[in-house]
């Protein structure tokens, strides 16, 4: 139980119980009792806490005299005195103490129980066990991991473009059937993985770790192009992680970036980001085409598209450019527009002599 919880943040007393059986019963709260010790001994605060509220829920008549002699055995305090308190009450002392089960306690907390009961009861709760739950959930904790805690833990080396990023093969295997098929397969002797299939940029990598590790899709726009097909690639259980891209990119797509995103999701065969591009492209044509394209062959210019003076731009390469983006716009009409087959082809020609005039 404490491995799961460990794994997978979570705890069930009642999972590996038998059919039908109480979960009030004593081998239950006896267990629970165990696994209380354990986070004591393991400083799991988080998980202390949940034992604690767990057996003030299911501690009652039937059960408490058990869980009274097991916390005395176990040493655990804390469980005791909310054991002798449950006891005194008014209400269940009688019943208690006339029971079978009281009949067979040890001495020493029959002593015990008869000396709280004639103290004399005031209506003070009972003190309040303070625990640190700051930084103790299962994602804060792997958020540590990644940045502070795990680094003398890493056993393999990422390449990026240089950069040598340190990881975990444990949990990139459990998370990306990408590695865990390499690791099973094609580890190489040296522990370093070059990352070269999909190249990305040590930012958005980061990103991607960050999820892969602890889930988090907290991320610039420009991460979320390469992202988007991360799933796909690493071979994600969920699309968690391409919902959120698309939305990232829904919600922050411009004039300037919008032909770059639709062209990743070409690329891709991300249809919805690819309709929700050409979207945008049909009701503003012409200021996506004065704004981004331009500057991108610009920004080009330099390497690509200038004569061997530097100074001449190569006249077919707007040309051809604009043409391209022609056709993305003018396939998105011949699918979506209702009009007939002969207006669909003077709509593709007007397309295409638009796209040269300009």
């Amino acid at each position: 139980m404490v491995l799961n919880y460990i794994y997978m943040d979570c705890i069930d007393p009642t999972k590996k119980a038998k059919e039908g059986e109480d979960p009030f019963s004593n081998r239950i709260v006896l267990r629970m009792m165990d696994v209380y010790r354990l986070a004591v001994e393991f400083n799991m605060a988080r998980l202390e806490q949940l034992c604690v509220q767990y057996l003030h829920a299911t501690i009652c008549l039937k059960n408490v005299l058990v869980a009274l002699h097991n916390a005395d055995h176990l040493q655990l305090d804390f469980i005791k005195e909310h054991c002798l308190r449950f006891i005194v009450k008014e209400s269940n002392y009688n019943q208690i103490v006339m029971s079978s089960e009281f009949e067979n306690l040890e001495r020493n907390l029959m002593v015990e129980i008869i000396r709280r009961k004639q103290m004399p009861q005031y209506k003070a709760s009972m003190e309040t066990q303070h625990f640190d739950t700051n930084r103790c959930t299962l994602e804060q904790d792997m958020c540590m991991f990644l940045r502070l805690t795990g680094i003398e833990f890493c056993d393999i080396d990422l390449n990026l473009d240089g950069h040598t990023i340190p990881a975990h093969k444990t949990i990139l295997a459990a998370r990306c059937g990408y590695f865990e098929a390499m690791f099973r397969s094609f580890m190489p002797a040296d522990s370093k993985i070059q990352i070269g299939e999909m190249i990305p940029s040590k930012e958005s990598f980061d990103s991607l770790l960050r999820y892969i590790y602890y889930g988090d899709v907290d991320m610039p726009p420009e991460d979320s192009l390469y992202l988007f097909s991360a799933p796909f690639f690493y071979g994600f259980t969920n699309n968690r992680l391409q919902a959120f891209c698309k939305q990232n990119l829904e919600m922050n797509v411009t004039f300037e970036n919008v032909i770059q995103i639709l062209e990743a999701a070409d690329k891709m065969q991300a249809t919805d980001m690819k309709k929700y591009a050409l979207d945008l492209i049909v009701h503003h044509f012409t200021k996506v085409c004065e704004i981004t394209t331009v500057k991108d062959a610009e920004q080009r210019a330099d390497s690509r598209y200038f004569g061997s003076s530097g100074t001449t731009l190569n006249g077919n390469i707007l040309s051809t450019y604009f043409q391209s983006v022609g056709l993305y716009v003018t396939s998105y009409f011949l699918f979506t527009s209702p009009t007939s087959s002969t207006k669909r082809e003077d709509l593709k020609l007007e397309s295409l002599v638009d796209c040269r005039k300009i």
